[in-house]
């Protein structure tokens, strides 16, 4: 009899396969590479800005996919519908802190389309019910916010780059050096209790979380999700799941990578989550 052993990483994502097809989710096949000029330009949207290349045999320049949103984005035919898709893909670019290229194992969901409230707070609890997969009765931790805001707020700031770095460290004498607007310092500030955090916020984002009120102990809000204000443009978030030090889980709304494929009338949100971490955490 054949006996099977499947690596943490890979009951993981047999898991999250069953809950996203469970929300109606379908599988989404993609190629490992794409032609190199089509990642290039879109650079603003990648992670790290490292690609991985290599000459195809009819001398074409083609890379490894280093990113699963731009490859599922790119091969949609219409957008005007609401159409929402899974992965469980590899990726290959340069991790954080990393000095090489590295295979990184993710699943994930993109919803795509004419979005809606609900479509949006689909996706914050999918990434809810992930974490709860995954962290098999440790504790666990959604920090959400609005990439909007801070975008509106540092709109016209020649400091830009700088304040970004400093709300990812949450560092709030850097945000004072640099001149930060004082509502970022005030957000930064929130204690992460959704009640008394609503008023900081828009009206749309608070009703959505509000909605979540069954998982108020797992979700809080939380402005250093906010780090990347290229790709993101609404809600943005990050997972957390305790004995593992970086988050397992990221993701957020994405109208502007839409807009730049000439989809300007469609929205998007999705969410990764790092298989990876399980691996090591094992």
């Amino acid at each position: 009899m054949l006996n099977l052993r499947l690596r943490p990483e890979e009951k993981a994502a047999l898991k999250l396969r069953s809950l996203y097809e469970n929300y109606g989710y379908s599988f989404y096949r993609m190629s490992r590479f794409e032609e190199y000029d089509f990642y290039a330009d879109k650079k603003d949207f990648l992670t790290s800005k490292n690609i991985l290349t290599f000459t195809d045999t009819n001398g074409k320049l083609m890379a490894l996919r280093p990113d699963v949103t731009l490859s599922i984005i790119r091969h949609i035919k219409n957008s005007e519908s609401v159409q929402k898709f899974y992965y469980d893909e590899k990726v290959y670019r340069v991790p954080k802190n990393a000095g090489t290229f590295r295979e990184i194992s993710q699943a994930g969901v993109e919803c795509v389309g004419s979005l809606t409230g609900e479509n949006i707070r689909e996706i914050l609890e999918l990434a809810l019910l992930s974490l709860k997969t995954l962290a098999d009765g440790k504790k666990y931790i959604l920090d959400v916010a609005n990439a909007g805001i801070i975008a509106e707020l540092l709109k016209e700031n020649s400091n830009k780059k700088e304040i970004l770095k400093c709300i990812a460290a949450k560092n709030i004498h850097g945000l004072k050096n640099f001149n930060a607007p004082e509502k970022i310092t005030d957000l930064m500030k929130i204690d992460g209790s959704i009640k008394n955090s609503l008023n900081e916020i828009d009206s749309s984002t608070a009703k959505i979380i509000n909605s979540l009120e069954n998982y108020h102990g797992e979700i809080k809000i939380d402005f250093s999700a906010v780090n990347n204000l290229n790709y993101y443009n609404g809600i943005v978030f990050r997972g957390f799941i305790e004995g593992i030090p970086e988050s397992i889980l990221s993701g957020g709304q994405y109208d502007g990578l839409m807009a730049s494929m000439g989809q300007k009338n469609s929205k998007a949100i999705g969410f990764a989550v790092y298989l990876d971490s399980i691996r090591n955490e094992e």
